[in-house]
């Protein structure tokens, strides 16, 4: 191997650890010599594959030795102090690192080849049928996809000036988000801005104003004020030299970036344009949108309306995702969050699918009918009390607040919400809302809120079309007037955080707040279906027509889960509790490792520890690249 991903490994070449460092070595004289970045190259191609990999070239050929020697010398002089490079028996390179005291493939950084495709760390190798595959030094991992290249450029971007004409029925033809300043997400194919605008582009002036500065809601409006021609100001964004995959998922500098001033963290949001859609209709694909496909990107929609976009390869796990969220959202109490996939297409806005946290994003995209699923991050395992995760963290009572708002709106707890406790829960948030925006709750009216904010926001939609609109606003106005006698105070109010766990306290009396069914193989010619939340603990309901759950256990009475496969389609649950109870159900594949995944989630809340789970995986019928062996 050479400075850069070194020569293509054949599948039958042996992939040996370096050996370790030499203490006896001296260190390169200190520095490096001017125009290292260009002499590397003409090293790298010159040394060649051939003088460098095949250890049987270099024994039976001395003048290759006297080079390999030579390239080494010159090679020595330019790594920096500290480090030396050697060749192994089998005349492949490695570099010793004399302050650290180790030894491995990869050169020192600043010694990597800039004019090459590969980002550092990565080499190209060939399988046994004969097919591309690459080696992730730093992971240790391999790999069918080819690693986004990069290619480099000491001039930075320039500003350019695009003039775009609006389509009657394309508007400009591209979708804005994020802000200071507001970038351009997608471009629409056949649009007017194709050729004149690309996905990255920061928006710098509106028709010769600067928006580098200016709120993303700010620079929207003067786009759309303008009826037939708009002027843009663009620039790419500038690359630093970045080195492997571009992805959102964090690296340890950027977690303790982001703890140091996590005020300033900030979501790229999928704003409405001249009439495009806010979010795609799938996590997989663009679906409607005359966009190009992105490959290998997930979009996980958040609770506040943000998405963010995540591209991964085949070693991104969901929990790989999952983590990357929480630390970009701050919260502390991580055990509460999941991703959950919902069929867009499905009538049921209830039918939430729990991902397990160790499957690769990868091959949940393959699944069949991956383009209707749409991916979020959402509370799964509620907390038994709502007091107690405002006092752990503030941030996750914020975010589950915002989901169980949704949730009412969106009608996903129908037809258990009555009426009278949606509206409850509708002044409740209005009441909260109000504060948020700096308006006196003492003057809060329907009408205010209906002017300001609009019913629906509050409202589930059922109750707006199904009620009439002065009955609507008398119970809601009554609703207002009982969050001001909360209190026992007629001179106090309910603050933003009173009303949010007034509201989820409301919510928890739900029988399906936090809960999971999961309907079992009948065995016995009675349908069965299994109960799993923080209320109700694990539970069945026996029958059609039973609708009250008869208690099994309480969730921190479970001891141990196995779940073995019996064929394609089923597989078996076996259950264990304390002290020494066992119960067994037959469910289908999905539902038997989510139902797993659901009771290991709720007991880490109630023990405080891991639930110990066997599980007998699916196996992997894809192809995989072959093993990282060094």
């Amino acid at each position: 191997m050479l400075l850069q991903p070194g020569p293509p490994l054949s599948a039958d070449q042996s992939q040996q650890p370096p050996p370790s460092p030499q203490p006896q070595l001296g260190a390169p004289p200190p520095g490096s010599q001017p125009g290292l970045t260009a002499y590397l190259p003409l090293l790298a191609s010159t040394a060649g594959p051939s003088s460098l990999t095949s250890s049987s070239s270099a024994s039976s050929t001395p003048p290759i030795h006297q080079d390999v020697s030579r390239y080494l010398d010159t090679l020595q002089d330019m790594l920096k102090e500290g480090w030396t490079a050697h060749t192994a028996k089998d005349g492949r390179l490695y570099y010793c690192n004399h302050i650290t005291r180790t030894a491995g493939w990869l050169p020192p950084i600043e010694n990597w080849v800039q004019t090459i495709d590969l980002p550092y760390g990565w080499e190209k190798a060939i399988d046994l049928k004969g097919q591309p595959y690459y080696i992730n030094h730093l992971n240790k991992t391999t790999t069918y996809e080819e690693p986004e290249r990069y290619h480099y450029n000491d001039s930075p971007p320039e500003p350019r000036l695009v003039v775009l004409h609006r389509s009657p029925t394309l508007g400009f033809g591209f979708v804005a988000g994020s802000e200071k300043p507001v970038i351009v997400r997608f471009v629409t194919e056949g649009g007017p801005s194709v050729h004149k605008l690309e996905p990255g582009d920061q928006i710098l002036a509106v028709n010769g104003e600067d928006v580098k500065e200016a709120p993303r809601d700010h620079v929207i409006q003067l786009v759309r004020n303008c009826e037939s021609t708009v002027s843009l100001l663009v620039c790419q964004p500038q690359l630093y030299n970045a080195v492997g995959r571009k992805s959102t998922l964090l690296s340890a500098g950027k977690k303790a970036k982001l703890k140091s001033r996590p005020i300033r963290v900030r979501f790229a949001e999928s704003v409405c344009v001249n009439g495009a859609p806010l979010f795609p209709p799938s996590a997989f694909s663009l679906g409607d949108l005359c966009v190009p496909p992105m490959a290998n990107v997930l979009k996980v929609f958040l609770e506040n309306g943000q998405t963010k976009s995540f591209k991964y390869d085949s070693t991104t796990t969901v929990q790989d995702v999952v983590t990357s969220l929480r630390d970009k959202l701050c919260l502390t109490a991580g055990e509460h969050f999941s991703l959950v996939l919902e069929h867009v297409k499905s009538l049921k806005r209830n039918k939430l699918t729990l991902l397990d946290p160790q499957e690769t994003v990868a091959r949940i995209a393959a699944r069949p009918g991956a383009h209707k699923l749409r991916c979020l991050f959402r509370v799964t395992f509620v907390p038994v009390s709502a007091a107690g995760l405002a006092q752990k963290d503030l941030n996750a009572l914020d975010y589950l607040f915002l989901q169980c708002c949704n949730d009412v709106t969106q009608e996903r707890f129908a037809p258990e919400l009555q009426p009278e406790v949606a509206l409850r829960l509708a002044a409740l948030h209005m009441h909260q809302h109000a504060l948020a925006n700096n308006i006196s709750p003492a003057k809060l009216t329907v009408k205010t809120v209906e002017r300001e904010f609009g019913l629906d926001r509050f409202v589930p939609a059922s109750l707006i079309d199904g009620m009439k609109r002065k009955e609507l606003r008398r119970l809601l106005g009554h609703f207002l007037k009982l969050n001001s006698q909360m209190t026992g105070s007629s001179t106090k109010m309910l603050t933003q955080l009173q009303a949010k766990i007034h509201y989820l306290d409301i919510i928890s009396g739900l029988p399906s707040y936090g809960a999971k069914c999961f309907s079992t193989n009948q065995r016995d010619g009675v349908e069965r279906v299994l109960l799993v939340s923080p209320r109700f603990g694990l539970s069945q309901i026996a029958g059609v027509r039973n609708t009250v759950p008869q208690p099994i256990c309480n969730l921190e009475d479970l001891t141990r889960v196995v779940v073995t496969r019996d064929d394609d389609v089923s597989n078996t649950v076996t259950v264990f509790i304390n002290p020494d109870r066992v119960i067994t159900f037959s469910m289908e594949d999905r539902d038997a490792c989510e139902f797993a995944i659901v009771l290991a989630g709720y007991y880490r809340l109630m023990a405080g520890k891991e639930l110990p789970l066997e599980q007998e995986r699916e196996p992997t019928v894809e192809e995989i690249a072959p093993p990282y062996l060094s």
